[in-house]
């Protein structure tokens, strides 16, 4: 059976990113009501009262749940991954000191185990019995070991292609796996029953707003562990595998929360790392979040699609963060690059190494820069 949660006393209610507006607490699925009605897709996030603290007295995500939606949500031993430091890779970028952030340590091999406790605690506060998600696989894995663990059912909704390794860690873990023909298909099929049957973890809508509020607010476990292990003394810049940004806006969001609470003086800047320009067009020559944007992904089907949103654009705005694109020759080339220093991983998540490389040869960040990579992915995921 499912447990019973209760939600931060601190949360007063939830306000639209974009355009301000407040809210009481809810699940807004499809983002900012007002926005939506305009047009215009925009996430939500959370109203805390005063300035959290962080308890010495525990570990895990459990030190920080006074800043986070849940303090008593399932867990599986996620989070406190590894911070490395690089120095051969560092002489061979060309960079200052480089550090590595090995997401690909946490329970289901992803940096979607930090998301996905808090998701099914919102659902099974609220009564559902079951959760869904649309996702190409990692996302999938994750929900299906997190809903097990919870008590839940989950419905994993994907498209045919994909891949075994991910199929079976979704089924094996009690999920039922529905495929379908098209990405667009998937979020059809989830609309027909989300509401009063499922909850859902991810976007329902075809150009997105994010995934579950509740979940996103798990990934700023990073950004205070990052705290934790660097003090004020944080890393320059922080490059992080990017699609709809919901780790991007997560981490920022922790990094905000530690900036307003005087943990910290400022904020890193944050770099999205993309297989193909979306956010970099948007930054870059004015194109909308609302827009489509054309470019092969592949061979990073993890942060594919044509597709970004607001919250992404948000927290590099914020942090004076930018984003850089690299091809998919580069990314797969990146696998083998990043394993000879002993690291296998998903080219999604690869990515950041190229990305840095044309940072650096594009001026966009200094050689003497001290910079975190964030590895969403380990490289046994890959096909």
């Amino acid at each position: 059976m499912p447990q019973q949660h209760r939600l931060n006393p601190r949360i007063r209610g939830m306000v639209c990113l974009k355009c301000g507006r407040e809210y009481p607490v809810g699940d807004y699925f499809y983002g900012c009501p007002a926005c939506l009605e305009r047009g215009e897709n925009a996430a939500m996030t959370f109203l805390y009262e005063g300035h959290g603290a962080m308890d010495d007295t525990k570990s895990g995500w459990a030190r920080y749940a006074d800043m986070l939606p849940y303090g008593d949500a399932v867990t599986l031993g996620e989070g406190n991954t590894p911070v490395l430091e690089l120095p051969a890779l560092a002489e061979e970028l060309g960079v200052g000191r480089l550090f590595t952030k090995n997401e690909f340590q946490n329970p289901t091999g992803s940096h979607k185990d930090r998301m996905n406790p808090f998701i099914v605690a919102r659902a099974a506060e609220r009564g559902y019995q079951t959760v869904t998600c649309a996702s190409s696989g990692n996302e999938a894995a994750s929900l299906a070991a997190y809903a097990a663990a919870e008590g839940l059912h989950c419905v994993n909704v994907s498209t045919a292609s994909i891949p075994e390794h991910w199929k079976r860690a979704s089924e094996e873990s009690g999920a039922e796996l529905v495929l379908t023909e098209t990405s667009g298909g998937r979020l059809e099929y989830q609309r027909k029953h989300m509401g009063d049957e499922w909850y859902p973890a991810t976007n329902l809508l075809d150009v997105p707003t994010a995934s579950s509020a509740y979940g996103i607010q798990g990934y700023k476990t990073l950004s205070f562990e990052l705290y934790d292990r660097f003090g004020e003394r944080l890393p320059d810049y922080i490059l992080i595998p990017a699609c709809r940004g919901d780790l991007l806006y997560g981490v920022y969001e922790g990094f905000a929360d530690l900036l307003e609470g005087g943990y910290i003086r400022t904020l890193p800047r944050l770099v999205a790392c993309e297989p193909n320009p979306r956010l970099e067009l948007v930054l870059e020559q004015g194109r909308s979040h609302m827009d489509k944007f054309s470019g092969d992904t592949s061979a990073t089907s993890s942060i594919g699609g044509a597709t970004t949103t607001w919250q992404a654009e948000y927290a590099l705005r914020r942090s004076g963060g930018f984003a850089v694109s690299v091809s998919q020759e580069a990314a797969l080339d990146s696998v083998g690059r990043m394993a000879r220093h002993g690291l296998y991983l998903e080219t999604s998540s690869a990515i950041v190494y190229p990305c840095l490389q044309k940072a650096l040869a594009e001026r966009r960040l200094p050689h003497d820069a001290d910079v975190l990579l964030v590895l969403t992915s380990h490289g046994y995921k890959n096909e």
